[in-house]
């Protein structure tokens, strides 16, 4: 089967065609995909911004909690150690009144377990 001239020409002008839409549709492609990857670093860098922030909040109130948390300890220690000597030395006079006084002490290390 031949063509004919006028057919011949009609294939080659549709090739000529599809070659440049096949062209022109490559081109948009690689337009949408750059555009694609622009945004998607763009939401990335956000995302990446908005961890770091938030992370540096956290560790931030971790410090204070941990400030507070040690500021209670040492005010619990303070309390409890008074207290205790306190307690020491309401048992001692109360040893006193007791007539304790007079008993001979025991050779004990006199080492403070506080």
């Amino acid at each position: 089967l031949r063509l004919d001239e006028a057919q011949e020409a009609e294939c080659q002008a549709l090739r000529l065609q599809l070659q440049q839409e096949m062209e022109l549709l490559n081109a948009y492609q690689s337009k949408i995909k750059m555009q694609t990857e622009a945004q998607h670093e763009r939401e990335l860098q956000k995302l990446e911004q908005r961890v770091s922030l938030r992370r540096a909040h956290l560790e931030q109130k971790i410090e204070e909690e941990l400030a507070a948390l040690q500021k209670e300890r040492s005010e619990r220690i303070k309390y409890l150690l008074e207290r205790q000597e306190r307690e020491i030395e309401t048992f001692d006079m109360e040893s006193l009144r007791m007539g304790f006084g007079n008993l001979v002490t025991l050779d004990f290390p006199k080492e403070d377990y506080r």
